[in-house]
């Protein structure tokens, strides 16, 4: 019997990304999941001290199907477009990345993350900005783990439905005024 590679080179099929998405599934290279954390986390240094918060956390809880979390506005503006929808652009980057270390977390959820202990677990790591744009909160989508963080294989957008949101604002500068972050300057 023909392997599976030797099929499909002899067919000379190339592969889109969701039919890879699902095979590496199945060959264990990847991990399926719901998303359940969108964040970005920022370092800087500041009096010889270095700080890393968040200005930027968001979660779903698929039991509640419910979006909470908190951002600065000053920050994100126009980043968060929907409570399930949000992308950081290249402007907002640049900016972020002028003052502070910038790292974009996702994290993901289901029986593939689970331990011998349990059947179900989770991983919050980072991923770059260009795969964190592409998931949304209410998403599911095939993870590859690598060097501690995330590749984002495939997405199924709007997994779920989201019934409420539990999102605050708040002012990350003058938070850390105290930190070295001029509010002026946000």
């Amino acid at each position: 019997m023909l392997s599976r590679r030797q099929v499909l080179a002899s067919t000379g099929v190339t592969l889109s990304a969701g039919v890879l998405g699902g095979c590496l599934s199945s060959l264990q290279q990847s991990k399926n999941g719901h998303l359940q954390l969108k964040a970005v986390s920022l370092t800087w240094e500041y009096n010889g001290q270095r700080y890393t918060n968040e200005p930027l956390d968001l979660r779903f809880d698929t039991k509640e199907k419910e979006v909470s979390g908190q951002y600065d506005p000053d920050f994100f503006s126009g980043s968060v477009d929907t409570p399930t929808n949000v992308v950081v652009s290249d402007d907002h980057h640049r900016r972020l990345s002028r003052y502070f270390h910038v790292e974009y977390l996702i994290g993901v959820c289901g029986t593939d993350f689970g331990s011998e202990d349990t059947s179900y677990g989770c991983l919050n790591t980072r991923t770059t900005r260009a795969d964190f744009n592409r998931v949304r909160l209410n998403s599911r989508a095939d993870v590859r783990e690598k060097d501690d963080r995330f590749d984002v294989i495939d997405v199924e957008e709007d997994a779920y439905s989201v019934k409420t949101t539990d999102i605050h604002t708040f002012d990350f500068a003058q938070l850390h005024e105290d930190d070295g972050i001029n509010p002026e300057d946000w």
